[in-house]
């Protein structure tokens, strides 16, 4: 008597989850976002939550047969199904080892894509607090206020400029050693 559920039989469809996750994993630390990625976890979780299912009932329906039915299977076959019993506790450890693995996958992408989504956020906020000063500046000026003293000067403009350019600049540096923009 040969089982069905021997361990070379699955071996190739293990190997082939396995290869499968690695090429995922690989995908996962790539420097962007890629949708397919977890989609593709999704199904090979799936994939081996249904082999899983399919290998459990193999080794109670082999632990009753050898326990509660010993008038039907004579004891020469028990080894068989100890047999059968061993190679689906291998397969199942293994599945949900991968299935373990599969889910801290799926963690470390969300945490990969937060971590990005953290950068893209501090590059805007620096930006934006880069764009502030001029706006600030030439707001005020947009107020049409008769009595400003740097409205008569010939140089009130120019140096209005260079003051508002200097000040975006020296925010600028500051930002860059922080590594916000």
């Amino acid at each position: 008597m040969r089982s069905w559920i021997s361990w070379p039989t699955h071996q190739p469809v293990v190997a082939q989850f396995e290869k499968d996750f690695d090429a995922i994993e690989t995908d996962i630390f790539r420097d962007r976002f890629d949708r397919l990625v977890i989609e593709r976890l999704y199904a090979l979780k799936r994939d081996l939550l249904e082999l899983r299912n399919a290998a459990l009932p193999l080794a109670e329906i082999s632990s009753e047969l050898m326990r509660l039915h010993e008038d039907l299977i004579p004891k020469a076959l028990r080894a068989y199904f100890r047999d059968i019993q061993d190679h689906v506790s291998r397969l199942v450890g293994l599945i949900d080892g991968m299935r373990d693995m599969l889910t801290t996958a799926m963690q470390v992408n969300l945490a990969l894509v937060a971590n990005n989504q953290n950068e893209v956020v501090k590059r805007l906020a620096g930006w934006g607090a880069i764009l502030a000063i001029p706006t600030v500046v030439f707001s005020l000026y947009g107020m049409n206020f008769q009595w400003m003293p740097e409205l008569h000067w010939k140089a009130g403009y120019p140096m209005v400029v260079a003051a508002t350019a200097l000040a975006c600049f020296l925010v600028y540096r500051r930002l860059r050693r922080a590594a916000w923009v």
